[in-house]
């Protein structure tokens, strides 16, 4: 994985999921969109035990439903418990605590705009 911020959409996995999304919100309803999202992520990616690909996919998600105007209660939860049990966090701690600092700061900010108000759903379409 290659990340170039500390922010939760700075980093391959987020954007290579970008058109994954886009595509299973444009074709299914969001139940049956998230369902096989998460079914593709786990068989064709990873899993939970992956802590720093799993918070990509998750707060990635987060943030594309947050923009899109579908943000679930559920998806909503789970981002906001990774958040406050600080999944994930071991790998960017790593990297100094400047650096873990910016991806607290980052998942704080994350935080903020997820519990805010939904924007007005939007139409999702594929790019082509």
């Amino acid at each position: 994985m290659g990340a170039w911020s500390e922010s939760v959409t700075g980093n391959d996995t987020a954007q290579d999921l970008r058109s994954e999304y886009t595509c299973a919100f444009f074709k299914y309803d969001v139940d049956e969109a998230l369902k096989l999202i998460d079914d593709f992520v786990r068989s064709e990616m990873f899993d939970e035990s992956d802590e720093e690909e799993w918070c990509n996919y998750i707060y990635s998600l987060a943030d594309y439903m947050w923009k899109k105007g579908i943000l679930t209660d559920e998806i909503k939860a789970k981002a906001l418990d990774m958040i406050d049990s600080g999944f994930g966090l071991e790998l960017w701690a790593e990297s100094g605590e400047r650096v873990l600092a910016k991806r607290k700061k980052a998942l704080e900010d994350f935080r903020e705009k997820i519990t805010s108000p939904l924007p007005a759903k939007k139409k999702i379409k594929p790019d082509v």
